[in-house]
């Protein structure tokens, strides 16, 4: 199914008949999936399955929802944190949906931090594997429901704009695990704050507060950097403001790439999304950039993560072709977390 239409049916905001017959469907079948994982992780916390130590430290950095939650630019935070204490950390990622043994999230993590990123779904065997290359401590991204490791600090990323995945397990909400999991956590972590009404935020705080009363808080915005196209040509990121463009993006959840667009002053003229981890071909490219002719959209941008799938086919469209670069941005809670990680290391 399109994520897009998955989605709509998951909100509710989808009302046709199909809709409302697929939503109790959905919901009895996230019955069996939530029993698995209570039992999975109950099953690690009773000692009936083990975790495993990887003889250097581990942060891991998950959610508890499915999609974007703006992981990503926050693991590069953190490695980028700990090289400049002089730390040699690798990051340890599944690899999913790569293609030709290539991972799009292997490229951009390499592309973001300049340090080695192990492709292994088995994240005890990547573990190791970064420690007999130097590593002294590793990143693992996307650990929280990969239990077979032990972590040594518990980072979970939640996305403000759905923080619980529309309230329902999988697949009939965005939730991988229920609420109340997060009451393990060290540190929590909520994304595009500043695309959140202020009092919602007041709530979701207060909501946080109690099904984690242990963890700390910090909270995020994405900083747009600059838009680099994929020849390498820089330029300021309101570069678009007041002009008429096109974006396109294959993400979990589009929208917030766009509305990140919209607060920079771009207009955007038309917008075209694909599923997450799309596959790109010339085709695709090329019906982009028609489109964004025949509506007189001056430039075209997509980002960071489609950026990297994109390079080996642009050729000669890689001038036309722009990608929004971004770094996260911390609201509040900034200290607290580099105080974690300083106890970590200490």
């Amino acid at each position: 199914m399109d994520e897009a239409r998955f989605r709509d049916i998951i909100s509710g905001h989808a009302t046709d008949a199909a809709a409302v017959l697929a939503r109790p469907l959905l919901r009895a079948a996230s019955w069996p999936y939530g029993l698995v994982v209570m039992a999975r992780r109950a099953a690690y916390r009773r000692g009936w399955k083990r975790s495993h130590a990887a003889g250097v430290p581990v942060i891991s950095v998950g959610n508890i929802t499915t999609g974007g939650t703006g992981k990503t630019p926050l693991v590069a935070w953190v490695v980028n944190f700990l090289k400049q204490r002089g730390r040699r950390p690798a990051v340890l990622i599944r690899g999913y949906k790569g293609r030709a043994g290539e991972s799009d999230e292997a490229q951009l993590l390499s592309r973001l931090t300049g340090s080695p990123i192990v492709v292994n779904p088995d994240r005890i065997a990547g573990a190791a594997a970064a420690a007999v290359d130097g590593a002294d401590v590793l990143v693992m991204d996307d650990g929280f429901q990969h239990q077979r490791l032990r972590r040594d600090l518990e980072i979970i990323t939640l996305d403000a704009t759905c923080p619980f995945g529309y309230g329902a397990l999988l697949p009939r909400g965005l939730l991988r695990e229920r609420p109340a999991a997060l009451a393990i956590a060290d540190a929590l972590v909520l994304t595009r704050c500043d695309q959140v009404d202020p009092s919602a935020l007041a709530g979701l705080r207060v909501r946080l507060g109690q099904l984690a009363p242990k963890a700390i808080l910090a909270e995020t915005a994405v900083r747009p950097m600059g838009i680099i196209s994929l020849a390498g040509e820089t330029q300021p990121a309101d570069v678009v403001a007041g002009t008429n463009g096109w974006a396109f993006c294959g993400l979990a959840n589009p929208e917030n790439f766009y509305r990140t667009i919209e607060k920079l002053g771009g207009r955007l003229a038309g917008k075209t999304s694909f599923n997450d981890h799309h596959a790109y071909t010339q085709r695709d490219l090329r019906t982009i950039l028609e489109k964004a002719d025949a509506v007189g959209a001056g430039w075209v941008l997509t980002t960071a993560k489609d950026a990297v799938k994109l390079e080996r086919l642009a050729d000669q469209l890689a001038g036309r072709i722009h990608w929004l670069a971004i770094e996260v941005s911390f609201l509040s809670g900034q200290m607290l977390l580099e105080e974690r990680l300083h106890q970590l290391l200490a």
